[in-house]
């Protein structure tokens, strides 16, 4: 087996801690914080307050680093998340609502089922099986059972799109005909270019599942997909900016000014966040107003 550090009790992890220079102002709460919060996952809250030492090798704390900070950054993280999630259901839900109804107009309640109705036969057939696995988990729901005994499991399209996860409902959008992708981003969303809307709705997908499963966007070096924005700001398409820059996209326009002030609230209420680790520009406040 390849070597590993060995286990530290909390103690000792409190210890190395000190030792690298980390102010603690309370230990018991810091116990309390290993505890719940496992070192490992603290520690990467703390990246952006060590560097190396040069002379031993070891990682060490900025002068003035505590441990404060980084149950500040963990909260903020928490927090942004939170406005991450929300924005995702509310893109989620109209995405299934935009796909039902402009399908159900052009094809009928069924036409889903019909592979020339959209671009790859494969996706589309995987598309189905996915379908039959999220219906078989989810057949003693209500809307399900009475698809099944009532109407001889016959499933409208707004049917289906409430049976599908997000992702399966991006990957659907995606696999449609271009031209029917194109309808959908031009009528509900107002966007000329059905890449965008592409791009957006898989971004929001891959953001949800980091909110979802409490993974870090503080401090995080790269997303990808990276979103696609206007040149003149493309660079910042790498970063969780960008994801924030796709949801609001994809939001209605009531919900967009909510969305930004939740996210403007993270930053107000944890000072010790910093926009530069999100990849936020000092301007992004105006810039999800003009776009």
């Amino acid at each position: 087996m390849p070597e590993t550090k060995s286990f530290c009790t909390y103690e000792q992890q409190l210890q190395i801690l000190k030792r690298r220079g980390l102010s603690i102002a309370d230990d018991t709460l810091a116990l309390q914080w290993l505890r719940e919060k496992n070192y490992y996952r603290l520690s990467a809250y703390s990246l952006t307050l060590r560097r190396k030492n040069p002379s031993t090798g070891e990682d060490e704390f900025l002068k003035d680093s505590s441990f404060s900070t980084i149950i500040d950054l963990y909260q903020f993280d928490e927090q942004f998340r939170a406005a991450i999630s929300h924005a995702a259901a509310i893109a989620e839900t109209n995405l299934k609502a935009y796909i039902a109804y402009y399908h159900a107009r052009q094809y009928g309640p069924v036409g889903y089922l019909d592979g020339n109705h959209f671009e790859d036969p494969w996706r589309h057939a995987k598309l189905l099986n996915g379908l039959s696995k999220s219906l078989g988990l989810r057949k003693d729901e209500p809307f399900v059972l009475h698809h099944h005994k009532d109407l001889n499991d016959v499933y409208p399209v707004w049917v289906i799109v409430e049976v599908l996860t997000f992702d399966q409902v991006s990957m659907m959008y995606r696999n449609l005909l271009p031209e029917d992708r194109a309808a959908i981003a031009r009528e509900f969303y107002g966007i000329s270019s059905r890449e965008y809307i592409e791009n957006w709705t898989h971004c929001a997908v891959v953001a949800r599942n980091i909110a979802a499963h409490g993974s870090r966007f503080y401090h995080r070096q790269r997303v990808n997909p990276p979103a696609r924005m206007p040149k003149p700001i493309n660079s910042y398409g790498t970063k969780p900016f960008g994801y924030v820059y796709a949801l609001w996209h994809l939001l209605p326009i009531p919900d967009r000014s909510a969305f930004v002030n939740a996210v403007h609230d993270c930053f107000i209420a944890h000072p010790s966040a910093q926009l530069s680790e999100l990849g936020f520009p000092d301007n992004w406040l105006d810039i999800l107003t003009v776009h």
